[in-house]
């Protein structure tokens, strides 16, 4: 039985080669506004859901993927696309390899998601603005060290 959601969440590319279904309540509902976010997406912040990555099934295409080497941190992040239309489906990422990251913008229903975390904040445009009412972090909301990071806010 779904959790918070109760609703079923599925999505896919703009072209329809490439559709997925979640299975279960996402981990997380976020923002993310650091520079590798901004420039993979052209906009001030990612939005997305982190979901373990056996709650997703994926339908159609197989995806192309880029590996991107961050110069922050040195880990891997893996951009997952559509090869036809190039549409940003999900990323995974070194550190967190059990669970992915699915584009808010790409479900059929983006609406039913609310957002009340936003990380990066530090790196975040100037005209950006988080409410008060949210959790803000200014990098990641887990440490290096796996630890829970402390909201700024």
């Amino acid at each position: 039985m779904r959790g918070y959601y109760m609703v079923e969440l599925s999505g896919g590319c703009l072209c329809g080669s490439v559709r997925y279904k979640i299975l279960n309540d996402p981990l997380l509902a976020y923002t993310c506004n650091c520079r590798f976010c901004q420039k993979d997406t052209g906009t001030a912040y990612r939005s997305a859901l982190a979901v373990l990555n056996e709650n997703v099934e994926i339908f159609g295409k197989d995806f192309s993927i880029y590996t991107y080497k961050s110069v922050e941190h040195g880990r891997e992040l893996y951009k997952n696309f559509c090869p036809d239309c190039g549409t940003t489906i999900s990323l995974k990422t070194e550190r967190f390899p059990e669970r992915q990251v699915i584009m808010i913008g790409t479900l059929d229903n983006p609406s039913q998601i609310a957002l009340s975390t936003h990380m990066f904040v530090e790196e975040a445009f100037d005209w950006v603005e988080f409410p008060k009412d949210h959790l803000a972090y200014a990098k990641h909301r887990i440490n290096e060290d796996g630890t829970p990071a402390s909201p700024i806010n």
